[in-house]
């Protein structure tokens, strides 16, 4: 594998060379195309990482290593990241959770699980190689980890939601070893199981970790198992278990106080919702969704939907079982969104009248002014919407 060295120009310094320059009419995007000439990574406004490695995790899913210039911000433990991709001339962004490495600071990872019919996810796992050039933004997000760190957490995970609690992980292992945590993590299989490799040998190393690896098949088709057998804390796991309240009071019988952090397919995120409602202590639960919720509504419901932004309107029909931004989309119009799953707030509209349904709370919100996200919003009547993006 061969990298590039780490560019010596600080990002401190051309950050300072870029202002100097834009007294002089050189904007900052036309610096940051000609340092990145020089090197990629000395770019300090609209940022880039190269690949440097790129690892098969399963048959469905690959890690790629990234090494990012000193422009780079701090990044807290489960935060996403927006990555941009060029496929045939057409740039997509999607947000992925990026964890650090101990043992490159110049360097993050992020893990990709392929999708069916997914253009960005088949591309990364099939086309991108060592040696590639992409676009990155700033971390942001607030599924991150209190300070001070709890005596207790208690992570949830289902399939590659895996990836912020890795980099969680990864934080208390090396800031708060005595943090008594728990992961529960559900996969369709061994085979499918994201990072198990490193999750044994984390057992290994760390006495105050304890994982629960989960064979389920409740909501997802099983892949046929590889052979290799993990150790795992309740050998009784089977293809059935899903989140309920025996499997927490057998694994993790003080669930109720611990600081609780959920991540995965929306079934896993509407089950801890309902458990941690019903015992009173929603509190603690932090939900982040790592795909994008499937509407359920009337295929044949049509609400008129009207769409205000930079002083022009656009008109469409939204059907009950699609998101506001489908139903756009499928009406010609190209509307501004990222990750398309409800977690860079891009796509956010301000509702001014009519009802939508919220797909990642299950509420109905009724317009008088709130904020909506379209990806992950439906219409429940005619709507009249703002754009604030």
């Amino acid at each position: 594998m061969t990298e590039t060295p780490t560019p010596s120009l600080s990002a401190a310094a051309a950050k300072r060379l870029s202002s100097w320059l834009g007294h002089l009419g050189v904007s900052p995007m036309a610096f940051d195309d000609t340092v990145g000439l020089l090197n990629p990574l000395l770019r300090v406004h609209q940022l880039q990482a190269r690949v440097v490695d790129k690892l098969t995790e399963t048959p469905t899913a690959s890690t790629l290593v990234l090494q990012v210039g000193g422009a780079f911000p701090a990044l807290k433990a489960g935060q996403y990241l927006m990555v941009g991709i060029t496929i045939q001339g057409v740039r997509h962004r999607r947000a992925y959770s990026p964890r650090r490495l101990a043992d490159r600071p110049d360097c993050i990872a992020i893990t990709v699980q392929r999708q069916p019919g997914g253009l960005v996810s088949n591309h990364i796992n099939e086309v991108l190689s060592v040696g590639d050039v992409i676009d990155i933004e700033p971390p942001a997000g607030d599924f991150v980890l209190p300070t001070p760190v709890p005596p207790a957490v208690l992570l949830i995970a289902g399939g590659s939601g895996i990836t912020p609690c890795m980099a969680m992980l990864g934080e208390l292992r090396q800031h708060a070893p005595a943090t008594r945590v728990t992961l529960l993590y559900f996969a369709r299989s061994q085979r499918d199981r994201i990072l198990a490799q490193a999750l044994t040998e984390l057992t290994q190393r760390w006495t105050s970790f304890t994982y629960v690896p989960l064979d389920s098949t409740v909501h997802t088709p099983a892949s046929p198992e590889d052979g290799r057998t993990p150790p795992i804390l309740n050998p009784q796991a089977t293809s059935t278990r899903t989140l309920d309240e025996t499997l927490l009071h057998d694994t993790v019988p003080s669930w109720t106080s611990a600081a609780t952090y959920c991540c995965g397919p929306a079934p896993l995120m509407d089950a801890a919702r309902r458990i941690w409602a019903d015992a009173g202590v929603s509190r603690h639960l932090h939900l982040e969704a790592f795909a994008a919720p499937t509407p359920s509504g009337d295929p044949d419901a049509r609400h008129h939907v009207t769409l205000h932004r930079a002083g022009e309107s656009r008109e469409f029909d939204a059907a009950g079982n699609l998101t506001l931004l489908v139903a756009g989309e499928q009406a010609g119009f190209q509307i501004k969104h990222g990750c398309r799953q409800g977690i860079c707030h891009e796509c956010t509209c301000r509702l001014h009248r009519g009802s939508v349904q919220d797909l990642g709370s299950g509420q109905r919100i009724d317009g008088e002014g709130q904020p909506i996200r379209l990806c992950v919003s439906t219409a429940l009547s005619d709507l009249d919407l703002e754009s604030l993006n």
